[in-house]
């Protein structure tokens, strides 16, 4: 009978040893009584952290552990893959993993995703406990998003120019519709991994991507050259302002002084001494010779006469001979 007690007390003690179960430094725990999961006050699931813990011994009660800190990644779709064995030229993958989209303009793309996600610890019941498996639900949940995004962009938008928009709006909806359905799962990032046309249009694709390089390469050539002629354009424009304003200051200058010449020997005209009349011959005759030199520069023809006499070439008289 003794003996018996002994095994009873044995039996009961590593039941009850059971109920003690420890959580590493990485995790939390969430223990279920009778299937029921602990919760707060609040409603929200109590989650136990690292450490020794207690609880009714098994089975009524059940100790599920979890790490939220962990960055999981989920891949969605494929990329066609070349395959020549078997006297086969092209091969595509399983359809099951076979990610094709049709874009707005009816172009289709492969496209292959990313998913870096966390479990939501505000939802970790949902994640433990859902009917369906998140992973699934959140792999249907890209695939509708990223199916709408495709409709509303051209293939050029989305093979090249688009990309990072397409991949910013996809983690903003993807994070959004997986906290409202309650995947439990925390959407960090979606990562666009390969966007690429069908293997059979890819020449195509390959050839298009070319010309575009050679367009961008010659507009920039061409709004470097145009830079370039606008400032020697400005340089040419600043340099001929410069010489105009010389020229003017020097022609200014020189009329100005012209004027003041002119305005002398009017001044010496009008007085009437004796001086002043030997004074206006000396100045007539040298404003004669002046306007003959300028006159005589100026003509196409010049007639010389060798007649042996003498030719009267004076324009003006004076008034006292």
């Amino acid at each position: 009978m003794k003996r018996v007690l002994i095994v009873l007390s044995l039996f009961l003690i590593a039941w009850l040893a059971t109920g003690f179960f420890v959580v590493r430094g990485n995790e939390k725990a969430v223990v279920r009584r009778c299937g029921k999961v602990l919760r707060n006050d609040g409603g929200t699931v109590a989650l136990r952290s690292s450490g020794l813990h207690f609880d009714l011994p098994w089975p009524f009660s059940r100790v599920d552990r979890v790490n939220l800190s962990e960055v999981r990644t989920l891949t969605v779709g494929s990329s066609e893959l070349e395959d020549l064995s078997d006297a086969q030229f092209l091969r595509s993958v399983d359809p099951a993993e076979e990610s094709r989209y049709l874009t707005g303009d009816k172009n289709i793309l492969n496209v292959k995703l990313g998913i870096q996600y966390r479990i939501a610890e505000e939802q970790v019941d949902a994640y433990l406990f859902g009917t369906e498996s998140p992973e699934r639900r959140l792999r249907a949940l890209a695939d509708g998003v990223l199916s709408e995004l495709m409709v509303h962009s051209g293939v050029d938008f989305a093979h090249t120019h688009g990309r990072s928009v397409i991949q910013e709006l996809l983690t903003d909806r993807l994070r959004e519709q997986a906290l409202r359905e309650r995947l439990g799962i925390r959407v960090d990032t979606v990562t666009l991994e390969a966007v690429e046309p069908p293997l059979r249009v890819r020449a195509a694709f390959l050839d298009v991507n070319n010309a575009r390089a050679d367009k961008e390469k010659y507009v920039h050539a061409a709004n470097a050259y145009a830079a370039e002629r606008h400032e020697a354009a400005r340089s040419d424009a600043s340099q001929i302002r410069d010489e105009a304003s010389i020229f003017r200051r020097r022609t200014v200058e020189q009329a100005r002084a012209e004027a003041e010449s002119f305005g002398k020997l009017v001044a010496g005209f009008q007085s009437g001494g004796k001086t002043d009349v030997t004074a206006r011959r000396i100045a007539m005759q040298r404003i004669y010779i002046e306007t003959m030199e300028d006159v005589l520069r100026r003509m196409k023809v010049k007639v010389i006469l060798q007649s042996g006499k003498p030719v009267d070439l004076t324009i003006t008289r004076d008034p006292q001979r």
